[in-house]
């Protein structure tokens, strides 16, 4: 008789701003899932198209299209309590906040048996390479990160469009301050 694997699987979509010279911060965000990624994946894509921002990341939309279609995502409650964040004052090495946001997501919701697969947005062969191993070096399991295009991938740019949105916070954005601060209430959103 064979036993199946019980490992835990963990999606994780990362994405990140604030390298410019014009933050005063570096966010990352990371969507951490379990559940059926098509299902999810379609629900994002259906929302896009009914809101009709596309495929669009953040910087690339306006006010309030971009706020709007983060409240439909919160109202329905689409990835609800898997938009992780962290934020960290510059300057700083890239890779410190990346692994550490990572790490402490993963952890929450990782199984005692699980391994992560990890997609970030446009990294190259060798800092996905880079990343893996720090995240290893961190107690973390999973397989090598690999590269995801927001153009392809309806989770990186939720991940994008939340970290537009908490950058836009700090910015002094009265909309997404509002928007961020009601998702953080209700646990949409989880600071690590």
């Amino acid at each position: 008789m064979t036993t199946r694997s019980t490992k835990q699987k963990l999606f994780c979509y990362v994405d990140e701003t604030g390298q410019d010279d014009r933050s005063e911060y570096f966010f990352v965000v990371a969507v951490v899932s379990e559940r059926e990624q098509d299902a999810l994946k379609g629900s994002l894509i259906r929302l896009e198209q009914q809101t009709k921002v596309g495929s669009k990341k953040w910087h690339k939309l306006r006010s309030p299209a971009r706020e709007h279609f983060l409240e439909l995502a919160l109202n329905a409650q689409l990835a609800a309590g898997e938009v992780f964040f962290g934020r960290y004052e510059k300057p700083l090495p890239f890779f410190q906040p990346m692994v550490e946001t990572l790490s402490k997501a993963i952890l929450l919701l990782a199984a005692e048996d699980y391994q992560a697969v990890v997609y970030v947005d446009g990294i190259d062969r060798k800092k996905a390479r880079e990343l893996t191993a720090a995240l290893r070096e961190n107690g973390i399991k999973t397989q090598q990160v690999r590269s995801a295009r927001d153009e392809s991938e309806p989770l990186i740019r939720l991940a994008d469009r939340w970290a537009g949105c908490i950058r836009g916070r700090f910015e002094g954005n009265e909309a997404a301050e509002t928007l961020v601060i009601r998702a953080i209430e209700i646990s949409y959103l989880i600071e690590v």
